[in-house]
């Protein structure tokens, strides 16, 4: 007995099995690849969309599993293992290549593939280049239509909805272009039947978008309509779509300018004389003799009702006549004003007859020969955007020196040395209140900086006093930031696209700023993006496709220290439309699928002989199936019993048989 058990236990060590094989045979395995994109479902001649669908997977009997087993993907942004009965013909992307990566990842236990699709990706890479790691034949039917339409479109216009008189104004077009590959389009800027400009394009690819940039010179005041028109092609399929409308708001930029000269100083011919150069503005100007004297004309109501800015050279001690003091007065209190010292200004007397001046007076103030310094606390003023100079080598101006300072709720923009030390006494002092804004120059002899024969101290002047003019002539009120997104809804396969306009404090176009753009919405927390600078105050932010939603932004304008203006807008983003853009099949990339892997190509409307070519590649014939199964002893727990058993009967033998 114990040398059975032995036998048994040597026989378990060595680990013997026994093998059981069973044949069977199984119907063949085919994966099928299901395009259940939106694409599909458009009509087009013979192809009657998501019908033609639906007869194409009744004809080809893809519900019967007797001698096929069918495997179903359903592909749109990605494969999704499916029946085919789930199609929702909906999906607004088409990843072709996620569809091979399913092939590739079930060949090794199918016999072959089908693929069902128009061949339209939208998205991932061309499953061409997926190919060449498929070891079974890939079959392809092809959906829709290959009647290719030719198409031109004017997609988009940006440009400022308001524009200034004879000032050049941009416009920028978007040109969708179906089929002209290679071929001339015009673009014509045109206002009714006159063409303004027009520019020529060549794209580049079948299907192309492309920028066009027109400059357009406003010449009316008003509201003036504007159309971007591409002339109708040779075989374009339809012109209805060639022209798109804008307006533009053109207001008149010329700005009316009094300079009253209450004092003959060389002063008021410098100013006279700047003024006069600029073609946008309109310069009245009156010159006081003595009573109601002026050396131009009348000062009359007429002259001061529409003025965008007065400049005030001086004032009397005595001698200003009644009507001259009330119209003063009024042009204090409704109109922007710059007001220049002479030598015999009266401060005391102006702000009894006119208004009050930026500055405390503690008594007469005596001049004396100043240095024009900066100060530095007020240097990212936009007056102070300046040409770079040495201030110690400007010529000298008169300037008070004692019993004046600014007012606090001012800004000092320019103090003066005296002596060769800074006295902290102002030379220029701007003040902003409510909707105008008045600029009080301590200062005189300017003049002299035109006689300096260095060009520097020339610049300097020029650009100098057109600041000053220019901000202080602004309404402060005037929107100096305006964003706006190129539509008020965007679709889920095109960019983007913000257009910024930006001017300066001074009125004028500002391209010298930085735009930071902060979006976000309910699933998305705030992203910062930074406008590209298209110079001459344009600005633009292209962001890729973004996720179907409600968007809102901020946009902040910057300039050094200062900011120059903040919008707040929303905008939409739809579901995805690329499934609409390219609508005709691409019958040459399903051809190659197939042909790369062996497999062939039937267009949806003949598949007759579809099966009878799998049979003929003996793709559909059963396949033998071997069960193997393996017997191990030690798996059974038969044998350790019978072990136990031998050596209990050993033991008992030997105790009542007195056995050694």
């Amino acid at each position: 007995m114990r040398t059975c058990v032995y036998f048994i236990l040597l026989l378990l060590l060595i680990n013997p099995f026994i093998k059981k094989e069973n044949s069977y045979y199984e119907p063949a395995n085919v994966v099928v690849l299901l395009d259940n994109s939106a694409s599909t479902q458009i009509e087009k001649k013979d192809y009657q969309g998501s019908k033609s669908y639906t007869q194409l997977l009744q004809e080809l009997g893809l519900s019967d599993e007797t001698n096929v087993n069918y495997q179903f993907y359903k592909v749109g942004s990605q494969a999704e293992q499916s029946e085919i009965d789930s199609l929702t013909f909906d999906e607004d992307q088409t990843n072709l290549t996620a569809g091979i990566e399913a092939i590739r990842s079930n060949q090794n236990n199918t016999n072959a593939a089908l693929f069902i699709s128009d061949g339209i990706y939208t998205t991932g890479k061309n499953p061409v280049y997926e190919t060449s790691n498929i070891n079974i034949p890939v079959f392809s039917i092809g959906l829709g239509d290959t009647t290719f339409q030719k198409d031109v479109l004017v997609s988009s216009i940006s440009t400022n909805s308001t524009g200034y008189l004879n000032s050049t104004h941009s416009i920028t077009t978007t040109i969708n272009s179906k089929g002209f590959k290679g071929n001339s389009i015009r673009v014509q800027l045109k206002k009714r039947n006159e063409i303004l400009s027009e520019k020529v394009i060549a794209p580049e690819i079948r299907n192309s978008s492309q920028e066009v940039n027109f400059d357009l010179l406003l010449d009316r005041e008003g509201l003036q309509q504007y159309e971007i028109h591409v002339p109708t092609l040779s075989d374009e399929s339809t012109s209805a779509n060639n022209t798109q409308r804008f307006t533009v708001d053109v207001e008149d930029a010329k700005q009316q300018i009094l300079s009253l000269a209450l004092e003959v100083h060389p002063d008021v011919r410098f100013i006279r004389s700047f003024l006069s150069t600029d073609e946008n503005t309109e310069l009245i100007n009156r010159t006081w003799l003595k009573g109601n004297n002026f050396i131009e004309g009348t000062f009359s109501s007429a002259v001061t009702d529409s003025l965008d800015l007065a400049i005030i050279h001086g004032y009397p001690s005595a001698g200003l006549p009644t009507e001259v003091k009330e119209k003063l007065a009024m042009i204090g209190e409704n109109i922007p004003l710059i007001v220049l010292a002479t030598p015999q200004f009266n401060p005391q007397q102006f702000e009894q007859d006119v208004t009050g001046l930026p500055v405390n007076s503690t008594g007469r103030w005596n001049y004396g020969q100043i240095s024009l310094l900066l100060e530095a606390k007020t240097s990212a003023h936009p007056i102070t955007e300046l040409p770079g100079v040495t201030y110690n080598q400007l010529p000298n101006l008169m300037g008070p020196v004692e019993n004046i300072s600014a007012a606090s709720y001012a800004n000092m923009l320019f103090s003066s040395s005296y002596r060769g030390e800074d006295i902290q006494k102002p030379s220029v002092i701007a003040h902003e209140l409510g909707n105008k804004r008045h600029l009080f120059v301590t200062a005189y002899n300017w003049y002299r900086f035109t006689q300096d024969q260095n060009p520097e101290t020339q610049a300097f002047v020029r650009q100098l006093w057109q600041n000053m003019i220019s901000w202080t002539a602004t309404d402060p009120n005037n929107k100096l930031l305006d964003i706006q997104p190129q539509q008020d809804s965007f679709t889920g396969s095109e960019p983007v696209i913000i257009e910024g306009y930006l001017k300066n404090e001074r009125g004028e176009n500002e391209s010298e700023a930085n735009i930071t753009i902060s979006i976000s919405s309910d699933t998305l927390d705030g992203r910062i993006y930074s406008m590209e600078n298209r110079d001459n105050g344009n600005y633009r932010l292209h962001i890729p496709p973004m996720a179907e939603g409600i968007y809102s932004f901020e946009a902040t304008a910057q300039k050094g220290e200062r900011t120059l203006g903040t919008e707040r807008g929303e905008f939409s983003v739809s579901a995805s439309n690329a499934e609409y853009i390219d609508i005709d099949r691409n019958e040459q990339l399903l051809r190659q699928i197939a042909r790369n892997t062996g497999g062939q190509y039937f267009p949806f409307d003949s598949v007759d002989g579809f099966w009878n070519q799998l049979e003929e590649k003996g793709l559909l014939d059963r396949q033998e199936q071997v069960d193997t199964k393996f017997f191990y002893l030690y798996q059974h727990i038969s044998w350790f019993i019978l072990v136990i058993i031998l050596l209990c009967s050993e033991w008992i033998l030997r105790k009542y048989l007195s056995l050694p």
